[in-house]
């Protein structure tokens, strides 16, 4: 099933009109609407109520919010509307975009570089997150490049950081400061010409 791109985008204007307030309102108003949607459908048994909480979780992935808020859900609208695993692998694709393991792909999600205040080099960091997620090492990593933004105890955000976390055989990638996921993907081919491949 395809959302509606004019309703997914209807949803994140809507939404826009919280610009002034935090992050956080914007995400609890979007569940909130999903949770209204998946009541009524409960109550009426409407099959369009379903297609709506599609295209909310749609929105709700492009605006940055976690898979984990809405993963149990997604799996019983998508029971609901009888589809499979292939239409669930639509959904996560939406959350967490694939990215091809090879350096040219890692480089670009890393972005621009401090050559002074860093976690490690570049091309250590690139070479670090390939061979990790190639070996499927298990665990959570922080890389880091830029000024110390914020601190609490051990937890720090740097102007540019990034967590890869590795577990069940599935590599995420996650930029901190722009709160963006993507997957990384082994052997996967990319268009780009230029590919580390």
């Amino acid at each position: 099933m395809e959302c509606s791109r004019v309703e997914i985008e209807g949803i994140k204007l809507a939404m826009a009109k919280f610009r002034q307030t935090d992050s956080q309102d914007k995400r609890d108003v979007l569940l909130e609407s999903i949770g209204w949607l998946k009541e009524r459908y409960e109550r009426l048994g409407e099959k369009e109520d379903l297609e709506r909480i599609l295209c909310h979780i749609c929105a709700y992935a492009e605006l940055g919010f976690p898979y984990e808020d809405v993963e149990g859900l997604l799996g019983q609208v998508l029971e609901y509307l009888n589809m499979g695993k292939e239409e669930k692998e639509k959904f996560r694709t939406i959350f967490f975009p694939k990215v091809p393991l090879n350096k040219t792909s890692i480089n670009r999600l890393l972005g621009r570089w401090s050559p002074t205040r860093q976690s490690m080099k570049i091309q250590d960091a690139v070479n670090d997150i390939i061979q990790k997620t190639a070996d499927n090492e298990e665990g959570e990593y922080v890389y880091h490049c830029g000024k110390i933004l914020a601190q609490d105890g051990e937890d720090t955000l740097w102007e540019h950081t990034f967590r890869l976390k590795i577990e069940n055989g599935e590599a995420i990638f996650h930029k901190v400061n722009e709160n963006e996921y993507y997957r990384l993907i082994k052997g996967e081919k990319t268009n780009d010409k230029n590919s580390g491949n």
